[in-house]
């Protein structure tokens, strides 16, 4: 009665990989990481009904979290992801010959 579980039902736990600052943010990478075939979920750390509160005690909006052995992978794949992401408020690069593109 005692029979060990096969590897395909063994329990595994869950790791935080990243702290995501925001929502979108959260769902942007749990979604690139799914393309990249790791399965991922985002936990927010917020209270319901007292939006925002939680986020300023932690200092982050929510986790991304994925099983124990994917997370070196994963947050692999976050940092190039993360550095590939412009930061919000670059200035795009306006196309030379001014905005109608044509020869300066």
């Amino acid at each position: 009665m005692n029979d060990p579980k096969p590897d395909r039902l063994r329990s595994e736990e869950l790791v935080s990989v990243w702290n995501a600052p925001d929502e979108p943010s959260a769902i942007a990478v749990t979604d690139f990481l799914r393309d990249q075939g790791i399965e991922a979920t985002a936990v927010a750390v917020q209270i319901p009904w007292f939006g925002g509160v939680e986020t300023l005690h932690h200092g982050y909006w929510g986790k991304v979290e994925v099983m124990e052995h994917h997370a070196e992978r994963a947050r692999s794949l976050i940092e190039d992801f993360l550095k590939a992401t412009p930061a919000p408020g670059t200035p795009e690069e306006e196309p030379r010959g001014g905005a109608e593109g044509g020869p300066a």
